[in-house]
């Protein structure tokens, strides 16, 4: 009787002191996520102090794991972060946020073929989780396979729409395991992924463009331009548009890709194409000046220039730019014979 009246009060007193460890260990982790969350390069370094010593207290912490593993990937330490991770998916391998997460690291070493993998395993687990698809969409991206990175990217912006806003950003570190749920993005994984889901859009608009898609080639270049309002990309759509007969569209595009320092020689060239086709040609002139004055090298935008002022009758504003845009490679045979036609019909 004695005995096991023994044996109950160890159990008891085992089952306080792990209690105690817990709640030390709960105590660390959360003081490593307060610093963790401010995101600087010392606060990191001292989150992961706080969160090895919610580790030494609670071996089985998977929470301390993944927010150490977070806090060596904001500092670039990614074979410690993967480390960390593999222990957090050994303790947990139904999570998905953590073969998401550990995909990450493995992106950010170039390592493609597994952060596939991991985005793979966790799209098994939940087919709903858009962060995974998006992820997987980089790693496809990264490995030449552009059709398989587009549709894992629509998949994700079908099944969370925040992710077309390229100023959403949020670093996660967790003191609640309830919080594993969302589908979350952590800052760095966000930023850097943005330019190939920009690129990929891209890339498709324009094969669309060239085969005379021009619908199609205007949807990607809207997808690409909520996350990467680049030059060319509007001076891409405004060709696409220009495609259609939407003449607005494309001046407007032209514009936005000229911008207010201006100095994008093709836009300038694009909006005098168009200025051009509207007969506007005085117009049409000034803007291939434009173009020529960012670029003095842009052989075409002097051919086209000499073309708008033959129809101006400025001959020989017309032997200066013929003879230009030979010397950058123009076959002059040709460009003499469009002259004379143009001529023959003013």
């Amino acid at each position: 009787m004695m005995k096991a009246a023994m044996a109950l009060l160890m159990i008891s007193v085992i089952a306080l002191l792990s209690a105690g460890c817990q709640s030390e260990a709960n105590k660390q982790n959360a003081a490593g996520v307060t610093l963790g969350n401010r995101g600087y390069p010392d606060r990191l370094k001292n989150a992961i102090e706080d969160f090895d010593l919610a580790i030494q207290r609670d071996s089985q912490f998977t929470l301390a794991y993944y927010n150490r593993a977070q806090a060596y990937f904001g500092l670039e330490q990614y074979e410690e972060a993967i480390k960390d991770y593999d222990q957090a998916i050994g303790l947990d391998s139904e999570s998905v946020l953590l073969y998401t997460k550990r995909g990450e690291v493995y992106f950010a070493l170039g390592q493609y073929e597994r952060a596939l993998q991991d985005h793979e395993q966790a799209i098994r687990l939940d087919s709903q989780f858009a962060p995974a698809y998006y992820n997987r969409g980089g790693a496809y991206f990264k490995l030449g396979q552009r059709d398989q990175a587009i549709q894992d990217y629509q998949r994700a912006v079908s099944l969370y729409r925040r992710f077309v806003s390229p100023g959403y950003r949020g670093c996660d570190f967790y003191d609640d395991l309830k919080q594993y749920q969302p589908a979350i993005k952590d800052c760095r994984s966000l930023s850097r992924l943005d330019p190939g889901f920009a690129k990929a859009f891209g890339e498709r608009g324009l094969a669309s463009f060239e085969q005379g898609q021009y619908l199609q080639a205007i949807r990607d270049y809207d997808v690409a331009i909520r996350l990467d309002s680049n030059r060319e990309l509007y001076n891409n759509r405004g060709l696409a548009y220009k495609g259609l007969g939407k003449f607005d569209e494309a001046f407007q595009d032209f514009e936005t890709a000229i911008g207010r320092r201006a100095g994008f020689a093709p836009a300038y060239y694009n909006r005098g194409m168009l200025l051009y086709e509207l007969e506007e040609y005085q117009y049409a002139a000034e803007t291939f000046s434009r173009a020529i004055a960012s670029d003095p090298l842009y052989a075409d935008a002097y051919a086209q220039r000499a073309l708008a002022y033959t129809l101006l009758v400025k001959d020989k504003l017309v032997k200066l730019d013929i003879d230009r845009a030979v010397e950058l490679g123009v076959d002059r045979v040709e460009l003499e014979a469009d002259i004379q036609e143009l001529k023959e019909k003013r």
